[in-house]
This record gives structure tokens, C-alpha cells and sequence, in this order.
């Protein structure tokens, strides 16, 4: 069954709520097709790329955040183990390299089967939560970049609350 066939049936598109939700934002999107949307926001660090892609023969949403962040090829290994450490801390969603640039990628699938609606709120939230745990994987990558000896250091870094700004 292709996705055209399948989009008739179902009761909503998520694209479509994601994307007055992303318009509320003011915030530049390109719609690539029905079923999928991406974003460029200001990140703390640098740039954040948002997709969203709606899958409709899973009722799945399918939720990328990836900044331009470089990982020299000498710390990779390091970095994956530091991925390792931070994803078995995270209650939603993962990060992972994505292959062809080797940059860091939150990634979250939010299943819908049954659902009879999507709002912002969902959106909201599924975005906050990626550029919460963006931003405090970033600081850590850096420590190992930059030769930070101590890996816990890095993870700990990653996972730690903080409140208000310096």
C-alpha cells in the first residue's frame, strides 16, 4: 500500500499540525511533500536541522534533530562510546552518527496507531526534548575533541541538570 493510497484513510496528517505549529514558531521550513517537513532553527552551539517525516503505513511520526557538528574521525570510536553512555540515560528517543556526514542525530519515533488527532502540543513537546538533550550532548562531544581524558567527565557533562544560565 503506498502512502497516497494510505493518506486518504487516516482521520489527520501530523505534517500538517506540525507545520501551523512550526509557522507559529516563525520559523523557516521546507515542506518536501505531504508527509514530510523540515526545519533549520538557531541552536545554542550552531544551527539545528528538524525533520519530520509521517509514515503512514506504520502511524508512525518519525522525528530527527541534527546540528553541524564535526567529529574528527581520531576521537570516532570515542564518541560512539560517549553516544552509548548518554542513550542509556535517556528515557525518550536516541542519538546515533548518521552515516554520511558522521554527525550526532537525536532521533525519536512517535507511534499513532488509533490516535484520532495530533496537536502542537505533541510537537512542542517532542521538540523540546531533543533540543534539551542537543544541548546538553554538545558540551560533552567537545570535552572529548578535545582530548578530555576522563570519558565519565564527558557523560557527566552530558546528564547534568543545570538551572539558569552563566
Amino acid at each position: 500500500m503506498n502512502s497516497d493510497a494510505t493518506s486518504e484513510l487516516l482521520p489527520f496528517n501530523p505534517i500538517d499540525v506540525i507545520e501551523e505549529w512550526v509557522l507559529d514558531c516563525n520559523w523557516d521550513f521546507e515542506r518536501e511533500s505531504d508527509f514530510e517537513l523540515m526545519v533549520v532553527i538557531d541552536g545554542i552551539w550552531c544551527p539545528l536541522h528538524l525533520h519530520f517525516q509521517w509514515q503512514s503505513e506504520l502511524e508512525a511520526m518519525f522525528f530527527a534533530c541534527h546540528g553541524e557538528v564535526e567529529i574528527p574521525q581520531e576521537v570516532y570510536s570515542r564518541i560512539c562510546e560517549l553516544l552509548m553512555s548518554v542513550n542509556n540515560q535517556l528515557w525518550l528517543g536516541h542519538f546515533d552518527l548518521i552515516p554520511e556526514t558522521g554527525s550526532p542525530a537525536f532521533r525519536h519515533t512517535v507511534p499513532l496507531r488509533g490516535q484520532q488527532a495530533f496537536n502542537g502540543d505533541l510537537t512542542e513537546d517532542l521538540v523540546a526534548t531533543a533540543l534539551a538533550e542537543w544541548d546538553r550532548l554538545v558540551p560533552a562531544i567537545h570535552l572529548v575533541c578535545a582530548g578530555d581524558p576522563v570519558e565519565s567527565t564527558a557523560v557527566d557533562l552530558a546528564l547534568m541538570d543545570v538551572a539558569g544560565e552563566a
